[in-house]
């Protein structure tokens, strides 16, 4: 089984989410296909995401544990909404929000404590840093996103060849966890990324429901 994660972003209102599922349809794949809406919507969708046989996960998660965290969205808060993977430690929060491998470890403890599983995304040049930033029994409970910057949002993906050898870098560093690959991901490029390694991280491509129900077959 491979993992097919469609990364929302901040994108879609009430309505159009909703048309999405709708345009969608049922999953209908051996693989696990996860859904990342805003949190916003999540509350909103997650009954319909569930009928239609999605997986859900959050893309980002709170450094803190419940309390007095204006605006923050903590583990507590997705209780009761079948919230299984949360994506950490994307390249655009560390881009934009100057988040560091210190707060991204946070947030893995965060998640491990609400039984969610974490998805660290790593660009080459914080493999090794962002493990060291973990505690060595964490490693093995993640999942591991590799994303180069250079391909978020481009359409410039890396090639396949590339993507095999930090995969094994990653491997070497986290030891044997599933890792996944993110970066201008598209219906033409999926079943390489999926022969290679274990899934995919989905961004521009999942905006659309048809675009997406191609790669997720």
């Amino acid at each position: 089984m491979k993992y097919i994660f469609g990364n929302w972003k901040s994108n879609k209102n009430l309505n159009g989410a909703l048309e999405w599922l709708k345009d969608f349809g049922k999953v209908n794949s051996d693989n696990e296909i996860v859904l990342l809406p805003a949190f916003n919507l999540l509350g909103a969708i997650y009954e319909k995401a569930r009928e239609a046989g999605f997986v859900l996960g959050v893309q980002d998660l709170s450094s803190m544990a419940a309390g007095s965290y204006t605006g923050a969205v903590s583990a507590v808060n997705l209780e009761g909404m079948e919230v299984k993977y949360a994506i950490l430690g994307h390249s655009e929060r560390r881009h934009h929000f100057g988040e560091t491998d210190q707060d991204v470890a946070n947030k893995v403890e965060r998640a491990l404590e609400a039984g969610l599983v974490p998805v660290v995304c790593v660009d080459e040049e914080y493999i090794f840093s962002q493990a060291a930033a973990l505690e060595q029994s964490q490693l093995s409970k993640c999942m591991v996103a590799y994303e180069p910057l250079s391909a978020i949002g481009t359409g410039e993906e890396m090639s396949v060849k590339k993507v095999e050898v930090v995969f094994a870098q990653i491997k070497k560093v986290f030891g044997e966890v599933k890792v996944i690959y993110g970066g201008s991901v598209n219906p033409d490029n999926v079943d390489e990324y999926l022969l290679v390694g274990d899934g995919v991280l989905v961004g521009t491509a999942s905006l659309d429901a048809k675009e997406f129900s191609a790669l997720s077959k």
